[in-house]
């Protein structure tokens, strides 16, 4: 798989953008995906905020409900242990949750409650917490902001580059929240980034091959998740075989289109609606809750295709 240059020039505009509008801000939340919080995040985001060193910040995994819970409460502890500048608070949303969305509300409040008190004391009155939400594509802003509002008021798509630009909405008397583009990094140089961020979805899907994404995933639910994926496909492993490349992920994503009777003309694996069945359920969940990163584990991914 060849390096991938991924900045559409709207990306690279909003993120100049993004950079001078934290100081307008009270408040920062940067949005992940709870599946990948380490790859579903921009080192250029973070660069801008701790340019700011007096904004408080909470990064939120989003789509928490797709996401295997104890890697995700993993995860929690692992971000909150790391002493990072800025951040104040590290939380796992299901954005369509109303009971989840209150706590993120209520834990936003707490940590701006300097403001308030400050407002109180010089007898003013009590301004909304002017918040920005950024992230990288598809990690579910435009559903949090929408959640927060409490009504549709951004285009939600399971598609990445549908915001292209910022726009400030008001979220009752509490919240003014500035609606960000999502904003890739501009290269994805690794097997491991690439594979990670198509099957998620933050990178859109006529840019990489979806034979090729299908396998990484694979590869991955057979390292992280193997007696699940030999439960969903009823496919044995092989002792001696190799687990950790691109064939056999190959040759798996054969057998997946026989046990589904995915089949072309000639008894030939149609290898393309296979590919696409996986990674649409894989998305909806319909395969269950798996994560695609441990915090404690390491995934082998071959250094090229």
């Amino acid at each position: 798989m060849a390096k991938i240059n991924w900045f559409p020039g709207h990306m690279a505009k909003s993120l100049k953008e993004l950079k001078n509008s934290i100081s307008a801000c009270d408040y920062v939340i940067e949005t992940c995906d709870a599946r990948l919080p380490l790859s579903s995040r921009n080192p250029r985001l973070n660069k801008a905020l701790q340019n700011n060193q007096n904004k408080k910040s909470m990064l939120l995994l989003t789509k928490s409900d797709l996401a295997d819970p104890i890697q995700t409460a993993k995860w929690i502890d692992f971000f909150s242990q790391q002493n990072i500048q800025n951040l104040v608070s590290v939380m796992a949303v299901n954005s369509l949750n109303r009971t989840e969305v209150n706590k993120v509300k209520a834990r936003i409040l707490a940590d701006n409650q300097h403001i308030i008190d400050r407002a109180k004391s010089r007898g003013r009155r009590i301004k909304p917490i002017r918040i920005m939400i950024n992230g990288i594509p598809n990690t579910g802003k435009s559903t949090l902001i929408n959640s927060l509002i409490g009504k549709r008021s951004t285009q939600v798509s399971n598609r990445p580059g549908v915001t292209r630009s910022l726009n400030w909405l008001r979220a009752g008397t509490e919240f003014e929240l500035l609606d960000t583009p999502g904003i890739l990094m501009p290269k994805l140089e690794t097997v491991a980034e690439q594979i990670k961020l198509g099957i998620s979805g933050a990178i859109k899907d006529d840019v990489l091959p979806f034979i090729e994404v299908a396998c990484g995933l694979i590869l991955i639910l057979v390292q992280l998740y193997p007696q699940a994926f030999v439960e969903l496909y009823k496919i044995e492993f092989s002792d001696d075989a190799d687990y950790k490349n691109w064939l056999t992920s190959y040759e798996l994503l054969e057998e997946i289109a026989f046990k589904l009777n995915l089949i072309k003309t000639g008894g030939v694996p149609d290898l393309d609606r296979t590919a696409r069945r996986l990674l649409t359920e894989y998305r909806q969940g319909k395969l269950g809750r798996f994560s695609l990163e441990f915090s404690d584990q390491t995934i082998t991914f071959p250094s090229s295709l």
